[in-house]
């Protein structure tokens, strides 16, 4: 669990240097932020394709090996990204990179295989922790490497997060171990690996499912749009933004650390998950009536991203407890990739809802998918266990 979990930090700290600079990369190079919410669309289209694979492939050789890969396919990705000069190059990156982003599906079914039942969801909450902390340390550093002024550079960015993603391969290599060792298929004293279509199975399975989509379209509005809003309605620069998404990592990596346990055996899952959906309600409302003021923003966005923080550990517990352990890299690598489908949906209606006039709109679509998750949770405790 140590490795996996300094990997993954290791590996987000590159992935946050990025996050704050292409916004800002797209306006420099011209294009609109339609064209900037398309760049975080086209990484999530390739992790939806290849998620899937992924948790698949996991289950075949090993979590070690295809982890491993992730890592090392990272590397390449953000290599590119440090020499792009041009709008298509960026969408080459970005595409390479989020063909790569399987490795959480992977992390989530290496957690599984390790883990009881009954601890599974504080263990993914430490895994997310690992996210928040690694994302709190990359936008923040990311910002001070880009450059100040009206010029913004990705190159250093770049190399820094190829580096960064290649250390977390050696050390995946090196120092993890094995939590699923590669099936022999010609070994007949071990059942084989059933068809993944047996993860779709069973009461409420699918919309279990379809709440990864339905969760993920509500976090990448928050992510996708947070900079153009920052810009356009507090005129804030590429290095306040940085600092702002530093401190969401920070309430994300408290809130893994030391809330998701606890709140999942005062609770539960599925009340948790509710739980998170009130609070990025209202957090989203109070952005939406506070007209742009400093408390607003500085209380709202953390509050927004804690309360949406709570849903993947939660359905992410849920699903590896209804799902056979021979595919729990199938099922988790089949929510991996369904979350980014919901990753591309929602940045492109974020830049569709964005206008000047009225640049709050996105955030009162995250209200909707607030109001749409309570309803189900609901109608998920009512399910025969």
């Amino acid at each position: 669990m140590a490795v996996i979990l300094f990997a993954v930090f290791i590996d987000l700290v590159g992935f946050g240097l990025i996050v704050p600079i292409l916004p800002f990369l797209t306006l420099e190079f011209g294009y609109s932020p339609l064209v900037g919410t398309a760049l975080v669309s086209t990484y999530s289209v390739m992790t939806f394709l290849s998620g899937p694979l992924w948790g698949r492939l996991s289950d075949r050789i090993g979590r070690k090996r295809a982890l491993a890969m992730t890592f090392m396919g990272g590397t390449l990705s953000y290599a590119t990204l440090a020499f792009a000069d041009s709008i298509e190059v960026l969408f080459i990156a970005r595409a390479m990179s989020g063909a790569m982003a399987g490795n959480v599906g992977i992390v989530m079914a290496a957690v599984a295989d390790v883990t009881e039942p009954s601890t599974r969801g504080r263990y993914m909450g430490y895994i997310g922790a690992a996210f928040g902390l690694g994302f709190a340390v990359g936008p923040g550093l990311g910002g001070l490497l880009a450059g100040a002024g009206d010029e913004v550079s990705i190159m250093l960015p770049g190399l820094v997060a190829a580096g960064l993603s290649f250390t977390a391969m050696v050390l995946t290599l090196v120092l993890m171990k094995e939590t699923y060792p590669a099936r022999d298929e010609t070994d007949t004293t071990t059942a084989p690996v059933p068809p993944w279509t047996e993860v779709l199975k069973g009461p409420g399975q699918l919309l279990l499912f379809a709440m990864f989509i339905v969760v993920a379209i509500g976090q990448s509005i928050h992510f996708s749009i947070t900079p153009f809003w920052l810009e356009a309605v507090m005129g804030w620069t590429v290095g306040q933004v940085g600092l702002l998404l530093m401190s969401i990592g920070l309430a994300v990596a408290f809130m893994q650390s030391f809330a998701i346990g606890p709140l999942f055996r005062a609770i539960g899952e599925v009340r948790s998950l509710a739980l998170g959906a009130v609070v990025y309600t209202l957090a989203s409302l109070g952005l939406v009536m506070g007209d742009g003021s400093l408390i607003s923003v500085l209380v709202g966005f953390p509050l927004l991203m804690s309360g949406l923080t709570i849903a993947f550990p939660a359905l992410n517990s849920l699903l590896s407890r209804t799902t056979d352990t021979r595919l729990q890299g199938t099922a988790l690598g089949l929510s991996n990739g369904l979350s980014a489908l919901g990753r591309v949906v929602g940045p492109l209606g974020a830049g569709l809802m964005f206008v000047p006039s009225a640049p709050s709109t996105p955030f009162l679509a995250i209200v909707g998918i607030g109001a749409v998750i309570i309803i189900w949770s609901l109608f998920f405790a009512r399910q025969p266990e």
